[in-house]
């Protein structure tokens, strides 16, 4: 397939870029420079704009829409933050839909489910609670944007609801945290997202999924069965932060 990955300078859009490259090819999209070569397109631009929108989807497969914001947004631009990703991705997915793309994999937050206390199991059933700061709720507005176009159009989209996304070396010393998602195993959530191709379904609750995407920790809060449903395992589990004994 060509795939479209939206936020493709941000550290997960490089981590899934590399994930995808060996068998698919791969067009990069960004408000900051992208790295691109003789087999990978690259588009420097903003998705606010119909046009730069356009052209990215324009001969693609699927789009991985990761709603990265760009590096360059300034701290508190809480207004920017908004902007892409409600209006951003709106613009996304009707070009989406006018070029004929039947499949798109959206990048949410389990941040969504902060309000709940840590002593539960939180599934894809439960009704999210985001709260006011943007970051999470700007993402959550997203996927409801995401469901909504999956409810009036012939495309399909998953929704990938990931945990806070880091490199498990790097935070071997840091306080253990039960939304941590290790970046390759959050890239291959993507790749397993792909292969859902629902786009054609007549009921638009077949063309619209959601999965929690988190590591197995022991007395993990987010429960990940459902993706391991489509196939996807993580690999880093942050064993090191466990108590002696335990297991997920």
């Amino acid at each position: 397939m060509k795939i479209l990955i939206t936020g493709a300078a941000s550290r997960l859009g490089q981590a899934i870029a590399a994930e995808l490259a060996p068998e698919h090819a791969l067009r990069l999209i960004d408000e900051d420079p992208v790295v691109a070569d003789a087999e990978v397109e690259g588009v420097q631009g903003s998705l606010l704009e119909p046009e730069i929108a356009w052209q990215a989807v324009r001969g693609v497969d699927a789009i991985i829409h990761t709603g990265e914001p760009p590096a360059g947004l300034a701290a508190g631009s809480e207004q920017a933050l908004l902007e892409r990703a409600t209006r951003g991705t709106h613009v996304l997915l009707s070009a989406a839909i006018e070029a004929g793309v039947g499949r798109v994999v959206y990048g949410s937050t389990l941040a969504v489910f902060a309000a709940y206390p840590d002593d539960v199991y939180i599934s894809e059933r439960w009704e999210p609670q985001p709260r006011a700061d943007m970051a999470p709720l700007s993402r959550y507005l997203g996927e409801l944007t995401c469901r909504e176009m999956t409810r009036e159009h012939h495309i399909g989209i998953t929704a990938l609801r990931l945990g806070e996304v880091v490199v498990e070396e790097e935070v071997q010393d840091a306080a253990p945290n039960l939304l941590w998602l290790d970046v390759r195993d959050a890239a291959r959530a993507f790749g397993c997202a792909l292969r859902r191709d629902t786009g054609r379904a007549a009921r638009w609750s077949q063309r619209w999924e959601v999965y929690h995407i988190a590591a197995a920790m022991p007395n993990a809060k987010y429960l990940i069965d459902h993706a391991r449903g489509m196939g996807w395992e993580p690999q880093h589990n942050f064993a090191a932060h466990w108590p002696a004994g335990a297991s997920a």
